[in-house]
């Protein structure tokens, strides 16, 4: 861990050197640090009894410096970023851990009418601290399996896309994720993608469909104390959407649709369900915030099911006092999902219920603007998981808080403010969600036009 923490301490001093030769080279290199000390009350997110020995109380330190290298030229835009994360207890030393992230991005303008991107994503970490990992506008509500197992985790995207005239747009992207606990016996998932859209602009209006097709293989999934099995499972997905503006800052989105669940290893028949969006969005230069509501189909690697969830969230981050420098910004939600299972008699299935609920907010102080690279903060987190019993015991529950004060900084500076929380795209990056249109402009840039730098964020 202490060569880890010096290669990427070394890398951050390389940005700053180097920095003034890089633009002048179409290329923007820039380090990033974000430091925290706080307390828990579940080191390991473990359950509470019966099902678990019960959670423990220790305070905790992260450290988690990186880099972020951008390149650009008149028709591709690539970024490659790295982070370490580095998260230790002060009694519970064993729970200690620490993480690697590497990500790259390309956008490649093939053709005056056409865009290539391309994706790879790689981390390690441990699941005790997965959640504390991310900003608070970003966190993930979603079951985990507690406990303190490390996992390697690997992705791939591809996206295509073709616009014969300035309002139409066709699409098609496709997802490659293997995600494996480092343990005996390891319950690995590999999920593979494909979605097909088609998108249509008007003055106000976006309306867009998709159709997405994704295969899910479960390795060592358990039946009993004593045995294991393989699932191969494949969800098929077809939404109709349509985004309208309401004002310069405001927008909507609706999605309606429905998706069908196969269960392809024990021959079970199909199970067909609606899948729907309800969204409202605020975006401003100091701000933005969403409302959704979304029903679907999804993998969920770390609980190793595909779930039929019910999932509603307030995301948001937004000045409080401009003068005196401070902002907020947080998740807040909750997740109703059934896992897809086979019963006894071969029938496809929701199974137990598991209850997710998250509270993530932030104060923050920035010297300079609102919302800026540079900030201290003070972070509260609230999860709250249950499952219910498939027996008579007691149903599984995992409660952990934690309180934490931070600090964040970027050197140079961003020259434009990114997004401080994820917008909810429950159907695959290329489905139908995306920025409001007020006029019918071209989604793709003319060829020799410089793409942005957002258009090459992962």
């Amino acid at each position: 861990m202490r060569s880890g923490r010096g290669i990427a301490v070394a890398a951050f001093g390389c940005a700053i050197l180097t920095h003034d030769d890089a633009r002048a080279q179409d290329a923007y290199l820039q380090g990033v640090f974000t430091g925290s000390i706080g307390v828990t009350d579940n080191v390991s997110s473990a359950a509470e009894p019966p099902a678990g020995p019960g959670p423990d109380a220790d305070g905790f330190g992260t450290v988690s410096p990186g880099l972020i290298f951008t390149y650009t030229t008149p028709r591709t835009s690539q970024t490659l970023s790295y982070t370490f994360s580095a998260s230790f207890f002060f009694r519970h030393w064993e729970a200690s851990s620490y993480s690697n992230m590497a990500m790259w991005s390309g956008r490649f303008v093939t053709s005056p009418r056409t865009t290539l991107t391309l994706g790879a994503a790689g981390s390690q970490g441990q699941l005790n601290t997965f959640q504390l990992e991310q900003t608070p506008g970003t966190t993930t509500i979603q079951g985990t399996a507690g406990g303190t197992t490390n996992f390697v985790q690997a992705s791939f995207n591809e996206g295509f896309s073709f616009q014969p005239s300035p309002v139409w747009a066709l699409g098609q992207g496709a997802t490659f994720l293997v995600y494996n606990p480092l343990q005996d016996l390891p319950q690995r998932t590999f999920t593979v993608s494909n979605t097909l859209s088609a998108q249509r602009i008007f003055r106000h209006d976006t309306v867009s469909g998709a159709l997405s097709v994704g295969y899910t293989h479960f390795d060592n999934v358990p039946v009993t104390a004593d045995t294991v099995e393989d699932r191969d499972q494949l969800l098929t997905t077809l939404v109709a959407s349509w985004q309208h503006d309401l004002g310069r800052r405001f927008s909507s989105q609706l999605d309606v649709g429905g998706v069908v669940a196969t269960d392809l290893t024990g021959g079970a028949d199909s199970l067909v369900r609606p899948a729907g969006l309800a969204a409202l969005r605020y975006t401003h230069d100091r701000g933005e915030a969403e409302l959704a509501y979304a029903y679907t189909a999804t993998p969920n690697v770390f609980l190793q099911q595909i779930q039929l969830s019910h999932q509603l969230t307030l995301r948001a981050a937004a000045p409080l006092r401009p003068a005196w420098h401070l902002s907020v910004e947080g998740s807040a939600g909750g997740q109703i999902a059934q896992p897809l299972e086979a019963n006894a008699a071969g029938e496809l299935v929701t199974g137990p219920t598991t209850i997710a609920v998250l509270t993530d907010v932030a104060l923050l102080w920035s010297p300079v603007v609102v919302i800026p690279d540079f900030a201290l903060a003070l972070r509260y987190q609230h999860t709250n998981q249950r499952t219910e019993a498939r027996t008579s015991a007691l149903p599984e529950r995992i409660v952990r808080n934690a309180v934490l004060v931070s600090v964040s900084g970027a050197f140079p500076r961003r020259m434009e403010p990114g997004s401080r929380i994820t917008m909810t795209q429950p159907f695959g990056s290329a489905g139908p969600v995306g920025p409001p249109h007020r006029d019918p402009t071209p989604i793709e840039p003319p060829e020799g036009t410089e793409p942005s730098a957002s258009d090459a964020a992962p």
